[in-house]
């Protein structure tokens, strides 16, 4: 079947144009899928600015606390001092 032109009869049987029938219910459709879509790609996009704030976090967290003790170094791979080589 072709596409349903503006002025054809409306494929529900009312008798009316298309046009003053169901095309814009149909075009609406089209705008909830749009809207919904868009909602989405809000979501993953807040999502994804905290993850990379809890990794900026994380990162930040394995600073050496402070001025080293003597004969110390820090390591940041397991969050402590080591004697220094």
């Amino acid at each position: 079947m072709g596409q349903i032109g503006r002025n054809d009869p409306c494929p529900c049987g009312s008798g009316k144009k298309y046009k003053n029938c169901h095309q814009q219910l149909e075009e609406k459709k089209g705008t909830a899928t749009s809207s919904k879509i868009i909602m989405g790609l809000v979501i993953v996009g807040i999502v994804l600015i905290f993850i990379v704030s809890f990794m900026n976090i994380q990162t930040t967290e394995n600073q050496a606390p402070g001025e080293a003790p003597p004969g110390k170094v820090w390591s940041p791979e397991h969050g402590h001092w080591h004697d220094a080589p």
